[in-house]
């Protein structure tokens, strides 16, 4: 009788695998209450070893790659460009480079807009004509970037390097804009001087840090 009894008293197995995934899935409820009140960059690493540990697998993106065909487009609009701006004798002022995800051309800034002005000059309008003219003839996305150097600037339009920063790539977007872009396709953003190609210790160094970026993105491959 008293192994009979014994061998009752033992729970199935089954019972035990049961209590240990409830034991987990209340735990993970638990933690989703949590985070609305724990900082989220403390939080995810305990959901994704919990996720693990429940056989949860997230999906990941895949990686957009380049395509031979998406690098030589990128080439060919970087060779037009720089080709334009060297017969316009502009090969100093205007850099043109193909690099990870497009293509990105950079205009120094004295030769597009006087000392703290967003007012595009006259002599660099062909220029962009040109760019616009080869940016018709493509579907690509394109974002336009601001940059100044670290001189402080306050005025009643540009309190800062900020506004002064976004207010010239406002000026080149919508040039482009009235060349026939659309819209939709032109980002705008403003760095002021907190990307420089250089450290702002001379007026040489100052001044290439004053520039328009134009990045042209890549097509998304098929």
């Amino acid at each position: 009788m008293r192994k009979k009894d014994s061998e009752q008293s033992q729970d199935p197995v089954w019972l035990t695998t049961f209590a240990d995934a409830m034991s987990l899935m209340l735990t993970f409820f638990v933690m989703l209450y949590a985070a609305t009140t724990l900082d989220k960059s403390k939080l995810e690493p305990a959901l994704g070893s919990l996720k693990g540990a429940l056989g949860i697998m997230e999906k990941t993106k895949p990686a957009i790659v380049s395509t031979p065909e998406i690098v030589k487009e990128s080439e060919q609009i970087a060779e037009k460009i720089q080709h334009f701006a060297v017969s316009q004798g502009l090969e100093k002022e205007i850099r043109v480079k193909v690099v990870r995800g497009g293509v990105r051309v950079s205009l120094a800034s004295p030769i597009l807009f006087d000392l703290g002005k967003a007012e595009l000059k006259p002599g660099i309008l062909p220029l962009l004509d040109e760019i616009a003219g080869t940016l018709k003839g493509i579907p690509n996305e394109i974002v336009i970037e601001g940059h100044t150097d670290n001189l402080p600037i306050h005025t009643e339009r540009f309190p800062s390097n900020w506004e002064l920063s976004a207010a010239r790539a406002i000026s080149v977007a919508r040039h482009f804009i009235k060349k026939g872009l659309a819209p939709s396709r032109i980002g705008v953003v403003g760095y002021a001087d907190s990307r420089p190609l250089f450290p702002n210790d001379t007026p040489e160094h100052r001044a290439r840090n004053r520039r328009v970026e134009i990045f042209i993105r890549e097509k998304d491959a098929a």
